[in-house]
């Protein structure tokens, strides 16, 4: 199972999102936070969110206002496929621009586009924006096509 990361940054009652382009694992032309795989360089999931941040969107994160909010495990097919760190940063250095992976977008929390996002997500994003932490399994027929359903589970934080 492959483990990734993925960063809600939420400023001035706005989310920022990116619309990923290129040629992604998962998710081609939908919105989401940066995030990505976790590569040999990145010694935590910390360093692998911090850095898609900066290859994505082209901003710094502060380290120490970055939290995990959740663990969440993607089932594909009843097999677990990802393993995704989510975390949330209300604090950032630079100003958001298009990369080769994601031109970024903000958003009003009040209106976030759901219907441009991967199908489960309308279903753990608004407890991740309204501050909730938690661990759940979220379950597609295949990789991210065909939601299935979601388990939520009590937050248990581990690298």
């Amino acid at each position: 199972m492959k483990q990734a990361s993925l960063v809600i940054t939420i400023r001035d009652g706005k989310l920022l999102l990116g619309r990923k382009q290129g040629d992604p694992e998962i998710g081609a032309g939908t919105v989401n936070g940066p995030g990505g795989k976790r590569e040999p360089v990145d010694l935590t999931m910390l360093d692998c969110a911090l850095r898609e941040t900066r290859e994505e969107l082209a901003i710094e994160l502060d380290r120490a206002n970055t939290k995990k909010v959740a663990i969440i495990t993607f089932f594909a097919g009843g097999k677990p496929s990802f393993e995704v760190h989510f975390y949330r940063a209300d604090r950032f250095s630079g100003e958001p621009r298009e990369t080769e992976a994601m031109i970024p977008e903000w958003h009003p929390l009040g209106n976030i586009p759901y219907g441009r996002m991967l199908e489960a997500d309308s279903h753990f994003f608004p407890r991740l924006l309204a501050g909730e932490t938690f661990n759940a399994n979220v379950y597609y027929r295949e990789k991210a096509k065909g939601f299935e359903g979601i388990e939520l589970f009590p937050f248990l934080d581990h690298d």
